[in-house]
């Protein structure tokens, strides 16, 4: 009887820890602020690229904040493809790279998985000249977890992260459906396929704003997400802008490596890099 009651307690004890510690990693993702993580910026301009091919792609993977595994193997992944496709691919931590000179060697710029504030307000103008004059901007993953005070960063996404499922699980198997089927970056796509993944929750649902096409919708019946909740039944998680004269493709999907030799999450993303950068 004791033993049995001591082992009642040990769960009970067990069950406690894991809600406390479940409790405050959600504050942690809620927030996606880590208080002992003081942001890096900077300012000392970085070793000239030289000359960049006519499909320059800069892939920036920056983080002040949160950090994902799976930025090395995108990164990789995204190397492999662009020789393969003839770009030009090059990779910097380092804001100050966001110059006018720099940045006008390149087609477009990948955001992958960066998180926090990233750049200073000269970089900041720098990328949004950049953006405004034609250049595309893609946006992977925690790309919505980054740079919450710059609005025209906002506007440009057309929302923020706001958080993502715990319980019952983290990375659930879910159903995307496919809103447009004949966008570049969608015509490979089935009507609807399979994906786990992290599946971001947004402050708002980017569908209807200003110039924004919604490509992929995640089908929310198809997986649970009790802790937090999701966005309602509309779910968004991929997208393109237009800003200005420049393009903007953004997708949630990316948490996890596999999404980098997935067989439709990759070619979207790839296709994204293409569409936004006009090659």
């Amino acid at each position: 009887m004791l033993r049995k009651l001591v082992k009642i307690l040990l769960g009970i004890v067990l069950v406690l820890a894991l809600l406390i510690g479940g409790f405050v990693t959600f504050g942690m993702y809620v927030t996606r602020k880590l208080p002992w993580q003081k942001p890096i910026f900077e300012t000392t301009r970085p070793a000239d690229p030289g000359q960049v091919g006519p499909k320059g792609v800069l892939i920036f993977s920056k983080t002040n904040g949160f950090r994902h595994e799976s930025i090395e193997p995108g990164i990789e992944a995204l190397k492999k493809v662009g020789k393969e496709k003839g770009w030009d691919v090059r990779t910097t931590e380092n804001g100050a790279f966001f110059n006018d000179d720099y940045l006008s060697r390149f087609k477009t710029v990948v955001f992958l998985s960066t998180t926090g504030d990233v750049l200073t307000p000269e970089q900041e103008k720098a990328f949004e000249k950049f953006i405004e004059n034609g250049g595309g901007y893609v946006g992977i993953h925690a790309a919505s977890d980054t740079e919450y005070d710059w609005d025209w960063y906002d506007h440009m996404l057309g929302t923020h992260f706001r958080d993502h499922p715990l319980y019952p699980e983290h990375t659930p198997d879910a159903e995307i459906i496919t809103d447009v089927r004949n966008h570049p970056t969608t015509k490979h796509l089935p009507a609807k396929f399979h994906k786990a993944d992290e599946w971001y929750n947004f402050k708002q649902s980017v569908r209807g704003k200003d110039s924004i096409q919604v490509l992929l919708t995640l089908n929310e019946a198809t997986y649970k997400a009790t802790f937090p909740k999701a966005m309602e039944g509309d779910h968004p998680i991929s997208w393109t802008n237009v800003i200005g004269k420049g393009r903007v493709f953004y997708t949630g999907m990316g948490h996890t490596n596999e999404t980098f030799t997935d067989k439709y999450a990759m070619p979207h993303i790839v296709a994204g890099i293409e569409w936004a950068g006009r090659f």
